[in-house]
């Protein structure tokens, strides 16, 4: 009886160990697979916009991702929504206007290639010594975003954005993705594109903007749905005059490299904008 207990025991433990052994096996197999298959399902899910990217290259976008949120935002809450939307062809946008968008947006455009390194650290810096996070994305992740993907801000959204980010820069100038992004950014709720936006806030065509609405307009796009030239705030306003600042500043320069938007808009780096915080 003793030897049938002992035995009895030693095959407890022996299929306890194993069915340990069995379940820390599939664990493992099981975050394998997710290192491996998220990574890969981000890429895909990204990789599939290319051919969009490349029609956008030469063609118009009749609609943007970030229209169909909204429109489903408004069904959702049964609001009537009647987006208006006009496009402005790049040569037809005054320089100083671009030159507005370019300093207060990403003054670096036409010297990264998608991803602001030094925007980033900067951000980070500021972040780990207790100042507030905010965001350094670029232009053409924000003009990636509109077209293409949802305001979300989580992290599987933030790296489809980064694959699609790599394939704007690799198949359009950099002349094309400032003109797509001033063509389908929101300006203000149901306004995309600065042609749209000068329509309805100033009365004229984009064409016609001053340099103080040019201002006014770049400052808009940090929160173009809370603060925009029909809901005027002290953020608003201190955001154009560091604009215009920073254009007055720039215009005095010895190198002045600005031209027409459709050939060589902005070359030069310019510092980054401290925005304040946005209050009423």
């Amino acid at each position: 009886m003793a030897r049938a207990a002992v035995r009895s025991h030693c095959v407890g433990v022996s299929s306890s160990g194993a069915s340990g052994f069995s379940r820390l096996f599939r664990r493992v197999l099981w975050i394998a697979f997710v290192a491996v298959a998220v990574p890969f399902w981000i890429v895909a899910s990204a990789v599939v916009h290319l051919p969009a990217i490349a029609w956008h290259r030469y063609r118009t976008p009749e609609r943007t991702s970030i229209m169909i949120h909204r429109a489903r935002e408004a069904a959702d809450e049964g609001r009537v929504w009647d987006p208006r939307y006009e496009w402005a062809p790049l040569e037809t946008v005054p320089p100083h206007l671009a030159r507005a968008v370019l300093i207060g947006e990403d003054s670096r455009f036409y010297d990264h290639s998608g991803f602001d390194y030094e925007e980033i650290r900067s951000a980070w810096d500021r972040w780990r010594r207790g100042g507030q996070l905010r965001g350094a994305s670029t232009i053409t992740q924000q003009a990636a975003r509109s077209l293409y993907l949802s305001p979300s801000r989580n992290a599987i959204r933030k790296l489809r954005e980064a694959v699609i980010t790599v394939g704007m820069e690799a198949i359009l100038s950099k002349d094309r993705i400032l003109e797509l992004y001033l063509n389908v950014a929101e300006w203000g709720p149901g306004i995309f594109g600065v042609e749209a936006a000068s329509q309805t806030y100033f009365g004229r065509p984009v064409s016609q903007v001053t340099q103080q609405q040019a201002a006014l307009l770049a400052a808009t796009l940090p929160a173009p749905r809370t603060a925009n030239p029909a809901r005027e705030t002290r953020g608003l306003r201190r955001r154009q005059e560091r604009i215009l600042d920073r254009m007055e500043r720039w215009d005095r320069s010895p190198e002045q490299p600005i031209t027409e938007p459709s050939r060589a808009p902005i070359r030069r780096p310019a510092e980054s904008i401290e925005w304040p915080s946005e209050r009423p």
